[in-house]
């Protein structure tokens, strides 16, 4: 039986952490729901890959979607990138989702 619902916590930039319920495709990206509900001057580059200020890093869990090329190249121009960050903006609101942690990067 498929969940109604899913959810995944985030660290905010105060180290709390937020758990998240929502449904699959109720948005676009991992930015788009975040921006909506929990936070407010985010994503300046309204979901492009081009900005990096929506830049995380997962904690716990792991998502199949590969980087693409813009994706790389944005996360190339970030100081403080690890093997574990990506664009918010990049990431399907989907059923992968599920159980993952993730930490919201500050911006330098």
């Amino acid at each position: 039986m498929i969940p109604e619902s899913y959810d995944f916590t985030y660290i905010n930039e105060f180290g709390e952490a937020c758990k998240v319920e929502f449904k699959i495709n109720d948005y676009h990206s991992l930015m788009e729901l975040l921006f909506d509900k929990y936070m407010e001057d985010w994503g300046d580059c309204k979901g492009r890959a081009w900005c990096g200020t929506c830049h995380i890093q997962i904690l716990e869990g792991h998502l199949s979607q590969t980087v693409d090329r813009d994706e790389k190249y944005t996360l190339s121009k970030i100081e403080d990138t690890k093997e574990n960050s990506r664009l918010a903006c990049q990431i399907p609101v989907n059923a992968e989702l599920h159980k993952l942690v993730f930490k919201i990067m500050e911006r330098t």
